[in-house]
């Protein structure tokens, strides 16, 4: 079954990146027919459909148009992707797609102040929300972000991102080769935070038990990193969650109020302890975010979160009485995320 994953994986990544390559050559028909394909495709693929229709479900969510409004967002999500490196040498229709598919609240007016305040230094913690591969070149012509990218042993996919983000115009730190000390990786994103850089650092990457910050989500208790809040805490600077939601075709980012990371007393249970407060507060915009639009979440058919919403022991605590399924409330798919969704 690994070699079969691994394969699968290999076969994915070769797919992605082929295709990437393609896009300066793919006709603007090609790509909306693409778009087209897998947005009608994707409700009626058996093992696909199938993964995220359950995931919601066992998240709570039962209205089945949110399976149908999801493939919509994901087509429009994947081909943007390609959109964006067709047009790397002409940056205006980069940022024209951007703007006609993304508009940012009068949240963001109080973001930039929060920046501001730290002389344009801190860190944006959005969720996965679908459409991110244009979102955040939305986002940056409002407040220049910089985007860090891991080394990773196989070069044509750091060469993709690299392309990616200066397609989209975005300010990239490079980690350098075969760094594996998570400390070192910290100092220089800390560094470019006090030299006045806006990092956008996503929390919502399930981990194992061993290896993550306990928080509780949609009745259950799991694992998140701990890194966003750490940085926020070295740097001193609050993190900014950041979801989205979708107003007709227009998706619309909304910024929820900062979040203090703040130093404890080794009393009171130091910085372990303020890290998992500071992921707590994140997770539960996250929460109200994945409960109040659904669809506006990329991460349904992520096989990590598919092990969470399983409960599987290693990523999720023993279920408790409290922590069983239970069904939410049918969603408003064109509601904003409640800024004060805590979980329960």
């Amino acid at each position: 079954m690994g070699s079969l994953r691994n394969l699968r994986r290999r076969l994915t990544s070769a797919a992605v990146i082929n295709a990437a390559r393609g896009a300066p050559f793919t006709p603007d028909i090609g790509i909306r027919l693409l778009e087209a394909l897998l947005a009608r495709g994707g409700p009626v693929a058996p093992k696909l459909a199938r993964m995220v229709r359950t995931n919601m479900r066992r998240a709570g969510i039962t209205d089945e148009r949110a399976v149908d409004a999801y493939f919509d967002n994901a087509a429009r999500h994947l081909t943007n992707g390609l959109r964006v490196l067709k047009w790397a040498r002409h940056p205006q229709k980069v940022i024209d797609l951007a703007r006609q598919d993304i508009t940012l609240d009068d949240t963001l007016i109080a973001a930039r102040q929060t920046i501001a305040v730290h002389n344009g230094g801190g860190i944006i913690a959005p969720a996965h929300c679908q459409n991110y591969l244009v979102s955040l070149v939305r986002l940056n012509q409002d407040i220049p972000i910089s985007i860090y990218l891991r080394w990773n042993k196989d070069p044509r996919r750091v060469e993709l991102k690299r392309r990616w983000c200066a397609a989209a115009g975005l300010d990239v730190i490079v980690e350098p080769k075969n760094l594996t000390n998570p400390a070192a990786r910290a100092e220089i994103c800390v560094e470019a935070i006090r030299n006045g850089k806006t990092l956008a650092i996503t929390p919502d990457l399930p981990q194992k038990i061993e290896d993550g910050v306990p928080v509780r989500w949609l009745g259950r208790t799991i694992y998140l990193p701990s890194g966003p809040a750490s940085l926020a805490m070295l740097a001193e600077v609050p993190l900014l969650p950041l979801f989205a939601t979708y107003q007709g075709k227009q998706q619309v980012l909304s910024f929820e109020a900062p979040i203090p990371v703040e130093r404890l007393t080794r009393a009171g249970g130091g910085r372990k302890e303020a890290t998992r407060r500071a992921t707590q507060t994140w997770t539960n915009g996250f929460a109200a975010f994945v409960r109040n639009c659904p669809a506006a979440w990329y991460l349904w058919a992520d096989n990590r979160w598919t092990r969470v919403l399983r409960n599987d022991p290693r990523y999720v605590d023993p279920i408790s009485d409290d922590q069983t399924t239970h069904v939410m409330p049918r969603p408003d798919l064109n509601s904003p995320p409640r800024p004060d969704g805590a979980d329960t």
